[in-house]
């Protein structure tokens, strides 16, 4: 079904979290994004109907972090396989964004010359637009592996799990706890931080190796996932 040798397979997962702890410390410390977020509100709700007509505040603390324009990147946890087929990890996390998205530039960069492709669930619709979009919020280049506006979608160097599970399907339920569940993987949803905790976790609790490690479980856990299309007969 991958016509990609596994080991040339970088898989990538990010964590994000709001611009800022809440609402009211947006308005004071980034008062002209606070203004946009604001404008994009009818927007939020639309996508988010769960929390429309409940304000700005509560908006932001639940769903920030999911718009590239108004969240900030707290970890990147990436991982491969070996020739013997064992997995290594290494994740890029910390309070300064950019320092963390240099790192994960140079690293882009070196393994894009070696003929590598990224994967991540949903990676198409989030995890890599939100890496060049802040790469160059941050006044970076992102790297020719991430596309650019221009990339046709034949030309991008990325495998997505939610995108191997619809199976032409534009209907498919795509989490990836529930693929976990139907191939027999264990997932990360058993971790302290889970994905829809992590702005808490950061801003509030101050949990940021917690953030770390469940980041480089759901590497982990998007790795085993991969490897049963491979051992598919």
């Amino acid at each position: 079904m991958i016509n990609i040798p596994i080991t040339k397979i970088l898989f990538i997962d990010i964590e994000t979290v709001g611009a800022a702890p809440n609402f009211s410390a947006l308005e004071t410390f980034h008062p002209e994004l606070a203004y946009q977020f604001k404008n994009y509100l009818d927007w939020f709700e639309k996508r988010f109907p769960e929390h429309a007509g409940k304000g700005p505040d509560e908006m932001f603390y639940n769903k920030s972090a999911l718009v590239a324009e108004f969240l900030k990147i707290v970890c990147v946890s990436v991982g491969f396989i070996t020739n013997d087929g064992e997995i290594k990890t290494q994740s890029f996390y910390g309070d300064d964004e950019k320092v963390i998205l240099k790192d994960v530039q140079s690293l882009l960069k070196r393994i894009g010359n070696l003929g590598f492709y990224l994967c991540g669930h949903n990676a198409k619709g989030f995890d890599i637009p939100v890496l060049a979009k802040r790469m160059v919020m941050n006044g970076l280049m992102p790297p020719q592996i991430l596309p650019s506006h221009d990339t046709k979608p034949w030309e991008i160097k990325a495998l997505d799990t939610k995108e191997l599970w619809q199976f032409g399907s534009f209907t498919t339920i795509g989490s990836l706890e529930l693929m976990c569940i139907c191939m027999g993987v264990e997932s990360s949803k058993n971790m302290e931080v889970v994905g829809n905790k992590v702005h808490e976790a950061y801003w509030d609790k101050q949990q940021l190796e917690q953030i770390k490690e469940y980041c480089e479980k759901d590497v982990e856990v998007l790795i085993n996932v991969v490897r049963k299309f491979y051992e598919l007969k």
